[in-house]
């Protein structure tokens, strides 16, 4: 029958049966308590009868008439105190039974100290004198029956004590074996459930390719989990239980303000190295765990974005190529054929004007032609193969030829080099194109006077050795090595070239290369290492 109540009742009824006892000992104490009190007060009270007796017999040997009516009388109230309670039958026997006859003695006591009080009665002196001794022997036997029954009565009530003692051990034992064993297994269980819970859940977090940061109501960051800790930078211990999920994602309040925020938004991030970046974030709410405010998932999509950029940059250049193709391919005919006019007007003219004004529109026509020749060649997909970094220095130079003579910049080349790499020519020429493109649109940016670029090229014992510098006025870029970062440049006008990123992942992924820059005197310069 008690194991089909519930825990909730077993515990009321342990705690009701605890409740009784404990009341009931307190009463019982209190009870305890009052009759010692009581006991004792009689106990003194029959003790100090002897000493008054003695005194009474004292003040009348003396005549101290004063004191004694005192005595006389505080005997006399003590008696009448003494028998008007409850006597037991060993004090009635006492104060009431033929052999003592306690009460009797008192009174015929107390009867002969007053008429010696009032009449100097010789008689009563001599019956206070006489018996006041044997008076002494029967008020001690009334004293030792109080004693005793004190004594008994404590002992009773330390019984009933022990009884509730045990009582209250023994409910104990049964709440103990009954209730909280059984509440303690079941709460050991879910507390190690719960456990299990957290720790898969803890391992679906920690295991998640995305950043999972989770923030209570305060905006305190209660969940970092690696994933986060990868793209941010920081620790757990930096972040945990603080404020500073603003540091991360700036614009956090505007978002979650947003109408979109049930929505998933690409926005920027900053890391603990103050790098800004692009992430994808969402938002949720911990439904169970009220402390859960919100559940910020969050990816990093620098590598998407420069993937998408990447294959944008590809697409135009798949594009130019197509277009340059199809140019190519409508002007070969009309450009064949002028170049075939002017031979004929060579052939038929005698005028010297004429004949020299033909060799010239030969030599545009010959131009144009190797100009759409040079571009389909940059543009076109082409192999990996041996060949010396000099083509793809050349094959740059041809594409930005007529903007260096528009711009007016004087091209210096040091060009010496023997030694071939294994790769592809076009991906190094784009890079030779990308950088010096930079250059150019600098030097227009910053107007500069007098502009050169110095291309050189020569060979080491590990090395061939690219550098490409100019006096456009230097990287404004601090660190300068932050320039090959994505997403990190300083123009205002973007470069038609692939991007330094992009670039500085080409040599090294491609050509096991790699690339450095610096601020020299007035400029810039670029240094590409390449290994034989």
């Amino acid at each position: 029958m008690f194991e089909s109540l519930s825990f909730t009742k077993r515990y009321v009824l342990a705690l009701t049966i605890i409740a009784f006892l404990s009341l009931l000992a307190f009463f019982n104490l209190s009870k305890l308590l009052s009759i010692q009190s009581n006991d004792a007060k009689l106990v003194n009270m029959s003790g100090n009868q002897k000493i008054i007796t003695r005194e009474i017999a004292f003040f009348a040997i003396y005549y101290k008439i004063d004191k004694l009516k005192v005595k006389i009388k505080e005997m006399e109230e003590n008696h009448k105190t003494l028998t008007s309670l409850e006597l037991s039958d060993e004090l009635k026997n006492v104060y009431y039974g033929e052999k003592i006859y306690l009460d009797k003695k008192v009174r015929e006591y107390l009867f002969h100290a007053k008429r010696f009080y009032e009449n100097r009665d010789g008689r009563s002196q001599n019956y206070v004198l006489k018996n006041s001794e044997s008076l002494l022997l029967d008020l001690e036997k009334a004293v030792v029956v109080y004693l005793k029954e004190a004594q008994e009565n404590t002992r009773k009530l330390q019984r009933v004590e022990t009884f509730i003692l045990i009582s209250t051990l023994i409910t104990l034992l049964f709440e103990a074996l009954f209730i909280f064993m059984p509440a303690n297994r079941k709460i050991n269980k879910r507390t190690n459930d719960l456990i299990m819970e957290k720790e898969f859940s803890n391992a679906v977090i920690e295991s998640s390719t995305n950043a999972i940061i989770t923030l209570d109501s305060n905006f305190k960051i209660r969940t970092f989990n690696k994933e986060a800790q990868n793209i941010f930078k920081y620790t757990k211990d930096e972040m945990l239980n603080k404020s500073e999920f603003e540091k991360i994602v700036p614009n956090i309040y505007e978002i979650l303000n947003s109408k979109n925020i049930k929505n998933v938004q690409e926005v920027e991030a900053v890391n603990k190295n103050l790098e800004r970046f692009p992430i994808r974030i969402s938002f949720g709410t911990s439904g169970e765990n009220k402390d859960i405010a919100i559940v910020a998932n969050i990816q990093d999509i620098t590598k998407e974005k420069l993937n998408d950029k990447i294959l944008e940059q590809q697409s135009k250049f798949a594009a130019l190529g197509e277009m340059i193709a199809i140019i190519a391919h409508q002007w070969r005919q009309p450009l064949a054929q002028l170049s075939f006019n002017c031979m004929y007007i060579r052939k038929k003219s005698k005028d010297e004007e004429i004949l020299k004004e033909a060799v010239v529109n030969e030599e545009i026509i010959q131009f144009m032609s190797e100009t759409i020749t040079n571009f389909q060649d940059f543009y076109k997909k082409t192999e990996n193969t041996v060949f010396n970094p000099i083509i793809s220095i050349e094959q740059a130079l041809k594409i930005v030829d007529s903007i260096l003579r528009l711009n007016e910049v004087t091209l210096i080349k040091e060009i010496d080099s023997q030694i071939k790499i294994y790769g592809n020519s076009n991906s190094l020429a784009h890079i030779v194109l990308s950088i010096i493109q930079n250059s150019i649109d600098i030097i227009k940016l910053n107007k500069i006077e007098n502009p050169i670029i110095q291309i050189t090229l020569k060979d080491t014992k590990e090395y061939i050795i690219l550098c490409i510098k100019d006096n456009a006025g230097g990287i404004k870029i601090e660190p300068i090595s932050d320039i090959f970062k994505p997403f990190n440049t300083k123009k205002e006008k973007s470069s038609t070239g692939i991007g330094l990123y992009m670039s500085k992942m080409i040599i090294k992924n491609q050509f096991k290369g790699s690339i450095e820059a610096k601020n020299i005197e007035g400029g810039a310069e670029f240094t590409i290492f390449l290994p034989h």
